[in-house]
C-alpha cells in the first residue's frame, strides 16, 4: 500500500506542477463585447473594464468601457470619449465615432487630438474653413465642398470649405457666410459624420492575428507579448481522416470491382474457348467411362456403301450425315455401323470410330456384334470424299449443334479439303468429351 500511496503522492505532484506551469506559460482572456453581440468584439490588446482582467489589456491607454447606450467607449487624453465602432486586429486599425454621431463638431469646435495617445491618423491633412450661413444651402459649387448636415438647420447651413476653393465658393453663395473655425482636417474619403479611423503600432499582434493564433502576455508576470494557439500547419488531422475515408473506400471499392470485372472477363474467354462450350450442359454433365477407339481393320468390317445416282439410302429418312450435318450426295461413301443401323459419311465415322468405340447418335457399342460380322463388300470402289465445309455450330433444342455448311460442290478446292478434315478433327476431338 505504502509503494501505491506514493506513487499517487508523485502523479498528483506532477500534475500540480503542470497546471502552475501552464498558467504561469501564458495569461490568455474571452473576448467580451458591450451589446452582447459579436461587434466589436474586445480582445488583447484592449480590455472592457468591470469585465475583464487589467492583464487582459497592454495599457491603461488601450481600456475600454460601456456607456448606458451599450456603446463601447475609447477615452483619449486630448479627445475625449469616443465611440468604437469597429476593431481590425490584424491591421490593428479602429474606427472612431462622436457618441452623438456627429464627428464634426469634435474636429471643429471641440479640441481633438491624438498626442499623447497610442493612436495615431495616416489621413492627409489640408487646411479647411467652416462657415456658418444664415439661409439653408441646397447646392454647391465643388463635390469637394461638404454641407456638415449634423451642424445645420432649417434656417441656417454650415459648410466645410477647402481654404483653395474659399473665393470661388463666396462668388458662388448668395450672400457672405460667417467662419466659424479655419483648421487643419484630415482628407478621410468619406463623409465627416462617419468617423475616421486610427492605427497603432505597439503591441505588434498583427502578425499574430493573420496567421489565426491568440496575442498576449507571455506569463502573468511577464511584459512581453507572445502568439500563442496557433493552428497546426498543413490540413487539420480530423480533416486528413476525412479525406483518407472519403478518398480510400471509393478507391478500394473501385478498384474491387475492376479486379471482378477483369475476372469475369477471363472466365467468360476461358469457356468460349474450351471444347467443353461446344457441348450442352446436358451432353457435359453425362458420365463416361473411358472407352478407346477400334482398331482399322475393325472399322472396315463394317458395311460400306457408294451412293448412286438415286442416292438409295439403308433408311431413306436420314439424308443427312448427323456427323458433319451435310446431304448425302451421289458417289459418296457411306458406312453403316452394325447392331444399331446407323450410317454415316464413310470419311466422317472413320475418324470418329478411331477415336471412340461407340455409334455418335446412339451410344451403343459396335465392337462386340463386328466380331462375328465378316467385312462388307462395297458396291463399286470407294471414291474421294467431296470436300464438306469448314463446320459451325448452331443451338438446337438438344443443346448445342454443329450447324449446316453450304454446300459441297461449291467448295471443290484441295484447301478446302484440308480445312473440312481439320475442322472434322477438331469436333471428333471435342466430341471425345462425351
Amino acid at each position: 500500500m505504502a509503494p501505491s500511496k506514493f506513487s499517487v503522492a508523485i502523479l498528483l505532484l506532477l500534475l500540480r506542477l503542470l497546471i502552475l506551469d501552464g498558467a504561469e506559460s501564458q495569461f490568455l482572456c474571452k473576448s467580451s463585447s458591450c451589446s452582447g453581440v459579436s461587434l466589436p468584439a474586445v480582445r488583447f490588446p484592449f480590455r472592457l473594464k468591470n469585465s475583464q482582467d487589467s492583464r487582459c489589456g497592454f495599457q491603461p491607454d488601450f481600456d475600454l468601457f460601456c456607456n448606458n447606450r451599450s456603446q463601447t467607449i475609447l477615452t483619449l487624453p486630448n479627445a475625449g470619449d469616443l465611440v468604437v465602432e469597429f476593431i481590425d486586429y490584424r491591421f490593428q486599425r479602429l474606427w472612431i465615432n462622436d457618441p452623438d454621431q456627429c464627428f464634426p463638431r469634435r474636429l471643429v469646435v471641440n479640441s481633438f487630438d491624438l498626442e499623447n495617445s497610442p493612436f495615431v491618423s495616416k489621413y492627409r491633412l489640408e487646411e479647411y474653413t467652416v462657415l456658418n450661413c444664415s439661409y439653408y444651402v441646397d447646392t454647391l459649387p465643388f463635390d469637394r465642398v461638404r454641407k456638415i448636415k449634423c451642424m445645420s438647420g432649417r434656417n441656417h447651413s454650415v459648410i466645410n470649405v477647402p481654404n483653395r476653393d474659399l473665393k470661388a465658393v463666396f462668388a458662388f453663395l448668395p450672400s457672405p457666410c460667417n467662419v466659424i473655425a479655419t483648421k487643419r482636417l484630415p482628407l478621410t474619403g468619406m463623409e465627416l459624420e462617419e468617423g475616421m479611423v486610427v492605427n497603432w503600432s505597439e503591441p505588434d499582434c498583427g502578425y499574430c492575428e493573420m496567421r489565426g493564433g491568440d496575442c498576449g502576455f507571455k506569463s502573468n508576470s511577464s511584459a512581453e507579448i507572445e502568439c500563442f494557439n496557433l493552428p497546426n500547419g498543413g490540413i487539420p488531422r480530423g480533416a486528413k481522416y476525412g479525406l483518407i475515408i472519403g478518398v480510400a473506400i471509393p478507391g478500394v471499392l473501385f478498384l474491387l470491382g475492376l479486379v471482378c470485372f477483369i475476372c469475369g472477363k477471363f472466365k467468360a474467354f476461358a469457356r468460349l474457348n474450351s471444347p467443353s462450350s461446344y457441348l450442352s450442359p446436358s451432353m457435359g454433365r453425362q458420365p463416361t467411362s473411358a472407352v478407346a477407339g477400334l482398331d482399322g481393320p475393325t472399322i472396315e468390317s463394317f458395311p460400306k456403301t457408294i451412293l448412286g445416282q438415286s442416292r438409295r439410302l439403308p433408311k431413306p429418312s436420314d439424308t443427312t450425315c448427323a456427323i458433319c450435318l451435310s446431304e448425302y450426295q451421289p458417289k459418296e461413301a457411306i458406312r453403316t455401323i452394325p447392331d444399331c443401323g446407323h450410317f454415316f459419311h464413310a470419311n466422317c465415322v472413320d475418324e470418329w470410330l478411331k477415336l471412340n468405340a461407340t455409334c455418335p447418335v446412339c451410344r451403343s457399342s459396335p465392337e462386340d456384334s463386328s466380331a462375328t460380322s465378316t467385312p462388307s463388300q462395297t458396291v463399286s470402289m470407294s471414291m474421294p470424299t467431296s470436300p464438306g465445309a469448314t463446320l459451325r455450330f448452331r443451338h438446337c433444342s438438344s443443346g448445342l449443334l454443329p450447324s449446316p455448311p453450304p454446300s459441297s460442290r461449291s467448295l471443290s478446292s484441295s484447301h478446302s479439303a484440308e480445312k473440312q478434315a481439320s475442322n472434322l478433327r477438331k469436333l471428333i476431338n471435342y466430341m471425345t468429351v462425351l
